[in-house]
């Protein structure tokens, strides 16, 4: 896996969610408070489009300590942080996932992942 994308990027963005904004009830919380987190990263997945789409490669760094970051940045201990992003340019496009060429994960089969009416057993 290429990790020095994290040295290279010229742009990188820590994602956060502060958990206790607006108090303990907020509508779309009440019954299921991880809502916020769902939000936040399907702000993330807009960003990952949005780059994609002007040519540019992002990278979701997941082998950062959320401690480090925290001190690095200074954010205080009760902020969640969702993801630490890389945002740059790419010299191509891979057409498989690197984990699938890499053997390391093969893709599944979309009947496997599809469920209709009910959940069907394997």
């Amino acid at each position: 896996m290429k990790l020095e994308g994290i040295l290279e990027a010229p742009v990188g963005i820590c994602i956060t969610c502060v958990r206790s904004r607006n108090g303990p009830v907020v509508l779309g919380r009440t019954i299921k408070p991880e809502m916020d987190l769902y939000s936040t990263v399907c702000a993330i997945q807009n960003i990952w489009l949005a780059a994609r789409a002007e040519n540019l490669g992002l990278g979701w760094v997941s082998i950062i300590e959320d401690s480090v970051l925290k001190q690095a940045l200074d954010i205080p201990t009760d902020i969640h942080i969702v993801a630490y992003l890389c945002l740059g340019h790419v010299s191509h496009f891979e057409s498989q996932p690197e984990l699938e060429q890499k053997g390391w994960l093969t893709r599944s089969e979309l009947s496997s992942v599809l469920h209709f009416d009910k959940w069907h057993k394997e």
